[in-house]
């Protein structure tokens, strides 16, 4: 598993949350890429997990369609 592949998934999985659309809509969605590894994927999923006011829902069987939501109310409390 390589720290730069998953930090580029990271970088783009952010870029997606920080986009303009997913700030007015307070959720975005996100899929696995082919070039993304099965461990980086199910090690960013835990990762996003951990954070508060966050909320991943699975959109398919194998996880790698995943909506991700916030609550910036609740964060900026």
């Amino acid at each position: 598993m390589s720290e730069k592949k998953y930090q580029q998934l990271v970088q783009r999985v952010q870029r997606a949350i920080n986009s303009p659309g997913a700030q007015s809509k307070h959720y975005v969605e996100i899929k696995r890429q082919p070039e993304d590894e099965a461990g980086d994927w199910t090690r960013m999923l835990s990762d996003l997990g951990t954070v508060e006011n966050v909320t991943l829902t699975t959109m398919d069987d194998n996880a790698e369609h995943v909506q991700i939501t916030w609550n910036p109310e609740e964060s900026m409390a």
